[in-house]
């Protein structure tokens, strides 16, 4: 990642949504953990929406630059949701309930915003990977949802998409037009 992307991981827009397409594993926990490592160590808290493999690999990483993750846990620092599971909490038949989604992520947020000393939540999410490629109309819808979160909750996101393999080697113009910046 180049040195503007570091810095806006390190720094982020309060109310920025930020996308990392990637397509290399061992980056992608990196720049995960450079944007909640960052703001967990100035006494912020975080919220990862993610697959389990991912979590494993996020929670190593930090664990690597010295931060406890069992601890953060425990103190409601560090919420840990399954991408596939919340999915299922407010989207059904490829359709998504805008205002279960509302609900579902203001409440997680603000549990999070309660632990933190500082009031500061980051969030990174990946529910949009699982879903762009079968839904790319309820991926859109996703990410606009996201963005009345980000001003209500007033939170900086970090979302990713892996690219490669089976998947585009681009994302569609109509999703990267849903942030304020895409790192890479």
């Amino acid at each position: 990642m180049n040195a503007t992307g570091e810095a806006i991981l390190t720094h982020p827009n309060p109310h920025g949504h930020f996308v990392y397409p990637y397509t290399n594993e061992s980056q992608f926990s990196e720049a995960i953990c450079l944007f909640i490592s960052s703001g967990l160590r100035k006494g912020g808290s975080a919220l990862l929406v993610m697959t389990g493999f991912h979590r494993a690999a996020v929670c190593r990483q930090l664990q690597e630059v010295g931060l406890d993750v069992a601890e953060l846990e425990a103190r409601g620092r560090l919420v840990c949701q399954t991408a596939e599971s919340l999915l299922g909490t407010f989207m059904f038949d490829g359709i998504i309930d805008d205002d279960r989604f509302k609900t579902t992520m203001g409440r997680l947020i603000e549990s999070a915003r309660a632990a933190s000393s500082n009031g500061e939540v980051r969030v990174f999410g990946e529910m949009v990977d699982l879903i762009w490629i079968p839904n790319p109309r309820a991926t859109q819808r996703l990410e606009e949802l996201w963005n009345q979160v980000i001003k209500l909750h007033s939170v900086p996101l970090l979302c990713a998409y892996a690219l490669g393999g089976s998947r585009p080697e681009v994302l569609p113009d109509s999703l990267l037009e849903c942030h304020s910046e895409a790192l890479g």
